[in-house]
């Protein structure tokens, strides 16, 4: 608990320094504002928001429903999570457990390992934008699904030990309307976005306050919102790959933002956190060996 505090105080502190500093010198908020509303027009919107509204949708289809009763609904959820990205694999895991397909705990262990960067961000803007090489991309990729694999395997042990976890239930179903996809997606877009624009000029403030050497501008970058962590990770001279899997693998301060609202008052933040910890390990250590 002291420790909770002691880092509420710290980020409490270094968000008014920051603050100050804005208004001090107003440009520095304004030009890095900009490049991220261009970010989530360009990128983000595109990326996310159709994918959104059908995952959403399809998860109450019925031959999701009976695929799921084959493969399991892990899969399934990873698999979305991974095609669609971030916050959706928490999306689904809520929606999973409000329609009383799933319990509570595998919801929570759902949450640590399908909450991914979709599969148009990392080959797309990292492999062909960002690196111009989309097989640095697919490589990539190829980490994350990996990375997210033995997550899967960790937090099933340390969610249920050696016991079994309880079978989804489709019992319950209630089809899901497009209206309502559509209108709850763009609600989570639109937080989606603010939560990117705001650690995006916190980032860019801080690297023009303290002045780090690249690769550690990237890194501060990735732990504070990845798509940012990893445009400055393949400016860098040294470990730019190692550093998009960290940013990839881990998210960031971003993310979690984003899916603390989506589970707020339903499910527990730490099995994410823990799985998002793991990921983000293993990742950049795949990178460092394959990369």
């Amino acid at each position: 608990m002291k420790i909770r505090k002691i880092f509420s105080y710290v980020a409490d502190t270094v968000l008014l320094f920051i603050f100050i500093y804005l208004i001090v010198s107003p440009q520095n908020a304004s030009e890095p504002t900009r490049n991220a509303l261009d970010f989530c027009a360009k990128t983000l919107v595109p990326s996310l928001f159709i994918y959104m509204v059908l995952s959403k949708t399809l998860l109450s289809l019925p031959i999701t429903e009976k695929i799921a009763k084959y493969i399991g609904v892990a899969p399934i959820a990873l698999i979305i999570g991974t095609l669609c990205g971030a916050p959706i694999g928490a999306k689904n895991a809520v929606s999973l457990y409000e329609s009383g397909k799933t319990d509570k705990k595998y919801a929570e262990y759902l949450c640590s390992f399908t909450n991914n960067a979709s599969v148009s961000f990392v080959v797309g803007f990292v492999g062909k934008e960002l690196f111009g090489d989309i097989c640095i991309g697919l490589k990539l990729l190829c980490f994350q699904i990996i990375s997210s694999l033995i997550t899967a395997i960790i937090m099933k042990r340390v969610i249920y030990g050696k016991t079994k976890p309880q079978k989804a239930n489709f019992t319950k179903t209630s089809k899901i309307g497009l209206r309502e996809a559509v209108t709850d997606s763009a609600l989570t877009m639109i937080n989606l976005c603010a939560c990117v624009i705001f650690f995006i000029v916190v980032g860019s403030a801080v690297s023009h306050i303290v002045h780090l050497p690249n690769e550690l501008d990237a890194i501060l970058k990735s732990v504070l919102e990845f798509s940012s962590g990893c445009a400055a990770a393949a400016k860098s001279d040294k470990f730019a790959v190692p550093i998009c899997a960290f940013a990839i693998g881990s998210t960031g301060l971003s993310v979690a933002l984003q899916v603390r609202s989506v589970i707020a008052n339903k499910l527990a933040m730490m099995p994410f956190l823990t799985g998002k910890l793991i990921s983000g390990a293993i990742m950049t250590f795949l990178a460092f060996i394959f990369g």
